[in-house]
Parts: structure tokens; C-alpha cells; sequence
């Protein structure tokens, strides 16, 4: 993994479970991955709005959204600062 990767779950996500969770988070850890873990209190799609079955939370998906806003800010420099993680090629 090259990069900084964003881990976004809710813990309450019935559809993955949580002895997975531990599992990927421990691949990221054993490969020395550059990223960031962050799990809720939410439901699967606890981001999604789309009226469907209850699980849009909208305080905790702001959190999330934050979360990647401040991520892409961070590295989404267009090589304005070099860090040896970002880069974009100039053709």
C-alpha cells in the first residue's frame, strides 16, 4: 500500500464480522501500512442517506466525512508538499 488509507466501519455492521474487522486492521499493521482505523457505534451504510431502512446517522457520518475531508487535504497536495507519499506525475 502505497499512500495513506482511511478505515471508516460501524461496529454495529452485521455484515461484516467484527472477527474480520480484527483481521484486516492486523494485515494493515503486519505490511506496515500508513493508515487510520475508525469505527462507530453505526449500522452498515450509516453514511448512505437515502431513506431506506434507518440506519443514516447523520451526526457520525459527519465525523466520517470530516475524517476524509481532512485526509484529502492532507494528501491531495498536488505536490505542493513533498512528504514521499504524494505524487503526480507531470507529463
Amino acid at each position: 500500500l502505497n499512500g495513506e488509507a482511511l478505515m471508516v466501519w460501524g461496529n454495529q455492521d452485521t455484515h461484516i464480522p467484527y472477527d474480520d474487522l480484527t483481521t484486516i486492521r492486523n494485515a494493515f499493521r503486519a505490511a506496515n501500512a500508513n493508515f487510520q482505523w475508525l469505527e462507530f457505534n453505526a449500522a452498515h451504510a450509516f453514511m448512505r442517506d437515502n431513506g431506506g431502512k434507518g440506519r443514516y446517522d447523520p451526526a457520525i457520518s459527519h465525523l466520517a466525512w470530516e475524517a476524509a475531508f481532512e485526509l484529502f487535504q492532507r494528501r491531495l497536495t498536488f505536490g505542493l508538499v513533498d512528504d514521499g507519499l504524494t505524487r503526480i506525475r507531470a507529463d
